[in-house]
């Protein structure tokens, strides 16, 4: 083989690698993109929630508000970490996504191939779109702006509910989330705990 032909197939070579490099972990890069939209979503939702505890009347709604902001916090918290780790071993993404068996693998690539997010869907996208509809809500209905801020809250908790269980089903297409679980105990261990008050809240009256 001659020089040239060397650097043809060397070259070829290296577009070959680059190419499959960019295409070996697409589930571990899904399960970054959706966490990435869930936290924009839940920071949009703890904003909201804000506002609403802000007009509490009593001191008791004003306390379980508190304890439900807390726990957004902490599930905001948690996300960020269970990513971060993720990122921070994606050289590993590849070799790891390769222990997935046949059915697996299959069901990660429908999922994959389905969700909106993967083909260029954002949260900033289906919140302009709601948010368009609500604002023609508003303007039809003025007068009842509390009720129009509580319906936002509850479309931007059923929405980050949504993208929490995408998440959920492409963290199994990721190994490197089962190894990362670790990273998120405590905080894990913090959000049981808040539950548990927040219910005693609820059912004891904040007594």
């Amino acid at each position: 083989m001659g020089t040239i032909q060397w650097i043809v197939a060397i070259f070829g070579l290296m577009i070959g690698l680059k190419t499959i490099s960019s295409e070996t972990s697409p589930f571990c890069d899904d399960y970054i993109r959706c966490m990435e939209q869930l936290e924009i979503k839940q920071h949009e939702c703890l904003a909201l929630d804000k506002n609403i505890r802000l007009r509490s009347s009593d001191a008791c709604s004003r306390q379980k508000w508190d304890k439900k902001l807390e726990l957004n916090a902490l599930h905001m918290r948690r996300a960020e970490v269970a990513r971060d780790c993720v990122q921070k071993n994606h050289q590993d993404a590849m070799l790891a996504e390769s222990t997935l068996d046949e059915e697996t693998r299959k069901t990660c690539t429908s999922l994959h191939d389905k969700f909106q997010f993967a083909k260029g869907f954002t949260s900033e996208e289906s919140t302009t779109s709601s948010g368009s509809r609500k604002k023609r809500s508003i303007k039809r209905n003025k007068r009842d702006a509390k009720k129009s801020s509580n319906s936002k809250a509850t479309e931007c908790r059923n929405a980050a509910k949504l993208w929490h269980k995408q998440c959920s089903a492409l963290a199994k297409c990721c190994p490197l989330v089962e190894d990362c679980k670790q990273s998120t105990t405590e905080i894990m261990d913090q959000i049981y705990e808040g539950r548990h008050k927040l219910h005693d809240m609820h059912v004891n009256n904040c007594i």
